[in-house]
């Protein structure tokens, strides 16, 4: 990502790293989305019935409920 942008990594970790940048809101965003978009895929699977996916989202459930 840092070669993409043309900077150090080591300056981009320093961004990311620095709550207050707008590098840092941007990719804690854009990190949370993809989770919600691999969750949202997760369940359309337990949908259809995969064990693997039922398991995964069960684990999901219960670790959102231990955060509350």
């Amino acid at each position: 990502m840092a070669v993409i942008l043309g900077i150090s990594a080591t300056q981009l970790r320093e961004d990311i790293a620095d709550k207050s940048t707008e590098v840092s809101r941007r990719y804690h965003r854009g990190k949370a989305a993809s989770r919600v978009k691999l969750l949202h895929q997760e369940m359309q699977l337990a949908y259809v019935g995969s064990p693997l996916a039922l398991e995964n989202t069960r684990n999901n459930l219960l670790d959102m409920e231990d955060d509350e």
